[in-house]
């Protein structure tokens, strides 16, 4: 299985020692600390809570939060927090709405709900399935693919993959997607969809949702969407899946969205989280995790009730993330490559030799930033040599990784550190 990034940098800066004397400021993560987040100390501290398993699906309070949230953030109603975990068959064929389930944080669920798919294809005679997933991109979807057993199938993840017919210049990422389902030929089993981008922060138009899930209905593929950083946005708040009430009434199209603590509260340590989608999907997700998986806590269900019902804390997030991103603006502007997102903390900014470059960064500014390859697969000829323990792209022709001559660059930390950090960043650089 292709190998973390995070543990592939460890070995790529094993051997170079930081500056001496030099306060080592990690940007190669995104664990925001933009503001510390509302978190109910009383509740953690439950000694009672802790002593009893937890409530299978989660509290009702919290389902009830997730649906509030919903409504505040997409608009319009999603009715009772359905649990789908405890509908029968006939109920479900009975009711096409949605259902939401706890998750522990996103990964689990995506490599869930992916094995998922795929073994729904299989189950309709599908031998060779594929996991249309884009690239570069969060690690997950491709190692939540391979331990399915599925091959990936990959479209570009980034806006500077290709020019626009728009006049933008940037490419429409789902005519990528909508080619890659084509080239998979009727062995489709997911659709990934990450929006916000990862590592770019680039955002979909509703319209472009509602074409990505029209494409993965008629592939008769269940589309994953990955919504984690669809609070942290720059200027105009983007459209979310939930949006469409269009592609919420199709009964034919299997999905869930994700969405996780971690980036909107900055609450990676809570690992809190939650799948919505239509019921017969997210039943079969919670039956996993009911009997295979994790619940959460009865305390940590009461501290994300609290945060998922508290908008105040989000938008001074959003605004300490726009002085980070005004501060960029004016210390990287000259940098070649250099764009302000739509949305989230990653600064995904090219450059010549991005291993080299990040052991250079590290050595001489004490700064750990990630490297674009690690965040891709290699499509040269169909390999994988990350899955081999091989950096994609080293040893093969130029372009054929489409993360390598990038850095991912987390713009996670407070105002004055993050001044501090681009500094040196731009010393590193010029």
């Amino acid at each position: 299985m292709t190998r973390s990034p995070f543990a592939r940098l460890r070995d790529l800066l094993r051997d170079v020692p930081a500056p001496a004397g030099w306060d080592p400021i990690p940007l190669h993560l995104g664990e925001a600390r933009l503001v510390e987040p509302p978190l109910d100390v009383a509740a953690l501290d439950a000694v009672d809570g802790w002593t009893r398993y937890p409530e299978l699906g989660g509290s009702a309070e919290l389902r009830t939060a997730y649906l509030g949230w919903l409504a505040r953030r997409f608009g319009g109603s999603f009715g009772e927090p359905a649990d789908a975990g405890l509908m029968t068959d006939a109920e479900l064929a009975a009711d096409a709405g949605l259902a939401v389930e706890p998750t522990p944080g996103s990964k689990q669920a995506l490599a869930v709900v992916i094995a998922q798919a795929v073994r729904r294809a299989r189950a309709r005679g599908v031998t060779d399935p594929v996991v249309v997933l884009p690239n570069p991109g969060y690690p997950t979807y491709l190692a939540g693919t391979e331990a399915a057993g599925a091959r990936p199938l990959c479209y570009p993840g980034t806006v500077d993959d290709g020019p626009a017919d728009d006049g933008s210049g940037l490419a429409d990422p789902v005519d990528a997607l909508a080619a890659a389902v084509a080239a998979g030929a009727g062995r489709v089993a997911a659709v990934v969809v990450c929006h916000p981008g990862n590592p770019d922060g680039e955002t979909l138009t509703a319209g472009q949702l509602a074409r990505a899930a029209e494409v993965a209905r008629r592939a008769d593929a269940v589309l994953v969407v990955d919504e984690c950083y669809v609070d942290l946005w720059l200027g105009t708040a983007p459209a979310g899946f939930l949006s469409d009430p269009a592609a919420l009434a199709d009964p034919g199209l299997s999905f869930v969205v994700l969405h996780t603590l971690a980036k909107r509260s900055g609450a990676p340590g809570l690992r809190s989280g939650f799948v919505v989608g239509d019921r017969h999907t997210v039943a079969a997700y919670a039956e996993y995790n009911r009997t295979c998986g994790v619940s959460l806590p009865r305390p940590v269900c009461a501290v994300s009730a609290a945060l998922w019902s508290d908008d105040t804390h989000v938008a001074r997030a959003r605004a300490a993330l726009a002085r980070n991103w005004d501060t960029a603006d004016e210390l990287l502007k000259d940098l070649p490559g250099y764009r302000r997102p739509g949305a989230g903390f990653f600064l995904w900014l090219p450059v010549p030799d991005d291993p080299g470059t990040t052991r250079r960064l590290w050595r001489d500014q004490a700064l750990t930033v990630m490297p674009g390859r690690y965040l891709a697969v290699d499509t040269a000829a169909g390999s994988n040599p990350a899955a081999a323990g091989k950096d994609p792209g080293v040893d093969t022709a130029a372009g054929s990784n489409p993360g390598a001559g990038h850095l991912r660059v987390a713009l996670v930390h407070d105002e004055a550190r993050t001044e501090v950090a681009l500094t040196r960043l731009r010393a590193g650089l010029t």
